[in-house]
């Protein structure tokens, strides 16, 4: 109703302009106005081909013609042509949401409408098909398909290379999630062997996050003619009468049965016991090709990379899944904290690890981005009271990173991993958030590339002695209370610099000579505020270089001398 008090005008047109219509051609008959129970404008009309009659209804929705009117069976459950939404029954005429301008008419949607319907009656006769602009994403495809079975390109092949056998035994997880079910098979025959790609954290019987099942693959070439939705005696008969049910007896099962047949193509069913219905059709997602497929060229030399991350707080936990998701497969993770619900507000990790090490939860929802990655963690706290003798196990093993990333913020565990960086001669990258969320510092110290790690603080630290002193200069952490407002670094801050650390830390580690980053340290302004202009305010700090040429080596004499004392004392005189 109130499209015919804002559009009367348009309204008015469409109206003549389908009576028109009507009266021009002999297959558009029984106009008739009205509104839906929504309050929209709507006409029921039928277009006849043939015999045949279809009951139709062109709805024009309240903000027409701004958005599109559509065209639908008058019984939405029926179905007219395989151009055709299967959740709402509207039919995928020439213009929809995603070619729509107000120019087109009700009367262009039934002129549309009627070319359908007659392409689906006349066109297997004649050999042809309808013009098709109807393409569905995977997405829009699983719309209202709750039951899913994803195959992976490790599962397709697996399933090939068991092609000759009449049954292979399959495990299946399936995730839940509200009423979505996602199987996904995990192993193939009696080896205990993992599908390549499968998170091992979800193949173990006991996973909390999943339901795993076991079942049979059943090599079955005539699976098609089995009707979908058959009950479990029903698909049991079907397999027994071609030798393919895989169990001994006629009992229900609980479990999956996977039909391939000689194409390759497949059926999921999933059987279960006790009331109602035992069987279950799955609708078949093929997953796309590799995950290389969809990385930058340069992330390929990742892959051999080791990384250690030093800190799993907010920037540091992000940091480490961005990474994974990039390429790179071998973590060292070091952090002594526990993650707690207050850490939830910036923490890349959630509810599933509230209570667990920062590293071991990290360490889990790196897992099941990389499944294959290694990763270490060591519960460690840099400069803190450790063992001396764990403190040296742990730092003998950062420096045998290719990359150390320090996401502390805290000056001492700093100066620790710095003077370990530059004996080891490895890279080191660090950032932190500043207190109320007005900006972040990025820096990096390459080995004969950029100054020492303590240089480059140096060099940020006279820099910024000639601005303004900073807000919040003497806060700790991200919070702080200023005359009783209190200014909170949000996790969009940490976000930013957590990305752009990622980028500092991947470009650390596949560049070589060739950096993509001038400066070895940068202020990012996320308000303007202090000495930012404006939000997204970038400043380059000038930084001092490496040295050109070897260190100037220790006199010569003096260490041949203390070399002869040492080697006395440790082996004995010569005779």
């Amino acid at each position: 109703m109130r499209l015919l008090l804002e559009q009367s005008v348009r309204m008015l047109a469409e109206t003549r302009g389908l009576a028109a219509l009507s009266a021009e051609v002999p297959w558009l008959t029984k106009l008739t106005w009205g509104l839906t129970e929504n309050g929209d404008v709507k006409l029921d009309f039928d277009i006849t081909l043939g015999t045949a009659v279809h009951e139709a209804v062109l709805v024009f929705p309240e903000l027409f013609p701004h958005a599109p009117a559509y065209v639908r069976p008058r019984t939405p459950s029926e179905t007219w042509s395989v151009h055709q939404y299967p959740a709402t029954g509207t039919l995928c005429l020439e213009w929809g949401p995603d070619n729509w301008h107000a120019g087109i008419t009700g009367a262009d949607l039934v002129r549309s409408a009627f070319k359908l319907l007659a392409f689906e009656t006349l066109g297997p006769a004649l050999g042809v098909d309808a013009p098709s602009r109807h393409i569905l994403t995977v997405g829009q495809q699983l719309r209202g398909r709750h039951n899913r079975f994803l195959v992976t390109p490790p599962c397709r092949a697996a399933l090939a290379a068991v092609a000759a056998a009449p049954f292979t035994e399959v495990n299946v997880l399936t995730l839940v999630r509200g009423n979505e079910l996602v199987a996904i098979p995990t192993r193939l025959g009696a080896d205990d062997v993992l599908i390549a790609g499968v998170p091992k954290e979800l193949a173990d019987p006991v996973s909390n996050f999943c339901w795993n099942r076991k079942g049979w693959v059943v090599q079955c070439d005539e699976w098609a003619s089995l009707p979908i939705g058959s009950a479990q005696p029903v698909v049991r008969d079907f397999l027994k009468a071609k030798g393919r049910w895989p169990w001994l007896d006629d009992l229900d099962r609980s479990g999956f049965l996977v039909l391939v047949d000689e194409q390759q193509s497949i059926r999921p069913i999933s059987l279960s016991t006790g009331d109602g219905s035992t069987a279950f059709e799955y609708y078949v997602v093929q997953a796309a090709s590799d995950e290389a497929d969809r990385q930058p060229e340069r992330h390929q030399k990742l892959t051999e990379k080791r990384v250690a991350l030093v800190g799993l707080g907010s920037v540091g936990s992000k940091v480490a899944l961005t990474l994974a998701r990039s390429g790179v497969r071998r973590f060292l993770l070091v952090d002594d904290d526990v993650l707690l619900p207050a850490n939830l507000a910036r923490h890349q990790l959630d509810w599933l690890s509230i209570g667990m090490s920062k590293v071991d939860g990290a360490s889990a929802a790196i897992a099941l981005v990389q499944p294959d990655a290694d990763i270490e963690t060591r519960v460690f706290r840099f400069a803190g009271q450790e063992s001396s003798s764990y403190n040296t196990t742990v730092l003998q093993r950062v420096a045998a990173c290719d990359l150390v990333i320090d996401a502390t913020a805290n000056p001492r565990a700093f100066s620790v991993i710095a003077a370990m960086c530059v004996h080891k001669k490895v890279p080191l990258v660090w950032g932190e958030v500043f207190a109320g969320g007005i900006g972040a510092l990025m820096a990096r110290s390459l080995p004969d590339k950029d100054a020492s790690p303590l240089d480059v603080r140096a060099a940020v630290h006279g820099y910024l002695a000639t601005l303004p002193e900073a807000p919040f200069k003497r806060a700790q952490g991200y919070d702080v209370d200023d005359a009783g407002e209190v200014h909170v670094a949000g996790d969009a801050e940490v976000s930013h610099l957590a990305a752009s650390l990622s980028q500092f830390a991947i470009d650390a580690l596949v560049s070589g000579d060739d950096t993509r980053f001038p400066a070895a340290a940068y202020l990012f302004g996320y308000q303007k505020a202090w000495c930012f202009d404006a939000p997204f305010d970038t400043r380059q700090i000038a930084c001092p270089t490496a040295q050109a040429g070897p260190a100037a080596p220790a006199d010569a004499e003096e260490s041949a001398s203390a070399f002869g004392e040492l080697a006395s004392t440790f082996f004995g005189p010569k005779c």
